[in-house]
């Protein structure tokens, strides 16, 4: 009998205790998002996306880069500013590439463990991902709201399409310079009456929300937690250097911004995962349905919702074992 063993992390550049998904304005049939119009009862005060439900959806494509995956039979220690994250104790690790191993999950994908060391046998509480923190999100959508680009000649319509409108052709972005770089005017998505060629754009998570001027460290949150269907999920963007400088083997606390090179996940299940002397065989699953959200701002000049760039979201790991 094949069992799944769920590895859910949930990681998000923006509004990370979303729970997901877009029932409130995802047609599931012809895949189109359409928010409350300007006009409209239920539009937000000022066109504010703040007041508006959590929507993610599946892009085109979601590019990561993984270096560990594991199991764990206690809770791992957590990373802080002066000491690493602890992988090792009580832990197994499942899946190892020190170079990392390129994902895009969108399209799916999977990696074969056949050969791979079988798990001592154990109840096993917690998961864990090691994990560049950099998305790379390709996404063509159709919208049931007139969008705009907030760049210079972004233009405007129901169809936007990642690509970079940027003042260096840059196709890539840190979470915590996107405020700097939306008031620039730059942005990374292309809107108008029909779609257009999406490209990659690569987002760096170096923060997961900021309460103030993200160039303060202060303002800004470098862990998260959430509740998931499978348990609770506490996230740490790391580097691989201690506050001294000296290179380490694993990774520390983030701080301050732009530092990060590594997201660490932590997922302790509410359902224990138990190997026994039956288990035989196990691949690793990826998946995406809710893998990015779009990055919106109140309206500028006559469209519904600004639009700067669309950012990344939730993917799932499982663990199928025989």
């Amino acid at each position: 009998m094949i069992k799944y063993i769920p590895i859910l992390f949930l990681l998000f550049s923006h509004n990370v205790l979303a729970a997901g998904f877009c029932e409130s304005y995802e047609n599931v049939n012809t895949d189109v998002i359409s928010y409350p119009a300007a006009g409209d009862p239920s539009y937000p005060a000022g066109g504010n996306p703040d007041l508006l439900d959590d929507c993610e959806f599946a892009p085109d494509g979601y590019e990561i880069i993984i270096y560990e995956f594991g199991m764990c039979t206690q809770a791992p220690a957590a990373p802080t500013g002066a000491s690493a994250a602890d992988t090792t104790t009580n832990c197994e690790v499942i899946y190892q590439s020190d170079a990392g191993e390129a994902f895009n999950l969108a399209v799916g994908a999977s990696f074969n463990m056949e050969g791979a060391e079988k798990p001592a046998n154990g109840t096993y509480t917690y998961g864990y991902v090691i994990m560049a923190n950099t998305f790379g999100i390709t996404l063509s959508q159709e919208f049931g709201n007139v969008m705009e680009g907030i760049g210079a000649g972004s233009g405007q319509g129901n169809f936007c399409y990642s690509s970079a409108n940027t003042v260096d052709g840059s196709t890539g972005y840190h979470v915590s310079n996107s405020g700097t770089l939306a008031s620039g005017p730059e942005d990374y998505v292309t809107c108008g009456a029909s779609a257009g060629q999406a490209i990659k754009i690569t987002e760096t998570l170096d923060v997961f929300g900021c309460d103030g001027p993200a160039a303060v460290p202060g303002n800004c949150e470098f862990t998260a937690s959430a509740p998931t269907s499978d348990g609770q999920m506490t996230a740490y963007l790391v580097n691989q250097a201690s506050a001294s400088g000296t290179l380490v083997s694993d990774n520390f606390l983030s701080n301050p911004l732009l530092a990060a090179d590594r997201l660490i996940g932590f997922l302790q299940w509410t359902t224990p995962v138990i190997i026994t002397d039956s288990t035989s065989e196990a691949d690793m699953q990826f998946s995406v349905n809710n893998g990015t959200s779009p990055q919106l701002f109140p309206p500028s000049s006559g469209a519904d919702y600004d639009i700067f760039s669309f950012g990344s979201g939730p993917f799932s790991v499982n663990i199928a074992v025989q």
